[in-house]
């Protein structure tokens, strides 16, 4: 979940600093967020499986799972409560092939609620921070922060907006992004499909 207000020099978003020893991202700077619990796929009358269902390009029963895990994991974390319709889907990223544990992920923008703030409950991270996106690309760029592609690509889209205002409500089409990757022998690199050394990986899990 990508929570986002506006700051003095620009929009900014919540961001956790994960503990070293988490099994995934340890270390990193990412969005609160976690996986699809079975409780998640239950039907639920307030929600508009369907509606969904056509947002993201999938079944009623991943959308459901998807919308309740976003909603209930940022709760857990944060303390932050939103409704389904606060949520833009905004992008969606599958981990390569290379990576020992993978991932299919909805990343959901949402404006901060008025009168909540977000606080650090989930005992997954060292420290929470709102940051201007600007701020957190160039501490990236500098090496300070380390960060995951889609954490990164996002934060930089968030940096071009003026304000939260300007945010769009909603986003068209929006195509799973799966990084390729190369071996340069003491690293493994990925890459992104613009990239012209892509793909490493296979460009039909991207259809």
């Amino acid at each position: 979940m990508v929570l986002v207000r506006d700051g003095e020099t620009g929009i900014e978003a919540y961001v956790h600093h994960r503990h070293p020893n988490m099994a995934f991202a340890g270390g990193m700077i990412a969005f609160p967020g976690g996986g699809v619990d079975p409780a998640d796929l239950q039907p639920d009358s307030s929600v508009d499986a369907q509606m969904w269902a056509t947002r993201l390009e999938t079944t009623t029963e991943s959308a459901r799972g998807f919308l309740a895990a976003a909603l209930r994991e940022t709760a857990e974390e944060t303390g932050v409560r939103l409704a389904p319709d606060d949520l833009v889907p905004w992008a969606h990223w599958i981990t390569p092939r290379f990576q020992p544990r993978r991932f299919d992920t909805w990343f959901f923008l949402a404006r901060l609620p008025p009168g909540q703030q977000p606080r650090d409950i989930s005992g997954e991270t060292s420290t929470v921070a709102w940051v201007a996106a600007a701020t957190a690309t160039a501490k990236a760029e500098r090496g300070e922060w380390v960060m995951l592609p889609p954490t990164r690509v996002i934060l930089d889209e968030l940096a071009a907006y003026p304000s939260v205002a300007e945010l769009p409500t909603s986003k068209p089409a929006i195509e799973a992004i799966t990084p390729g990757w190369i071996d340069v022998g003491d690293a493994v690199v990925a890459l992104l499909p613009d990239d012209p050394r892509y793909p490493g990986d296979d460009r039909s899990e991207n259809r």
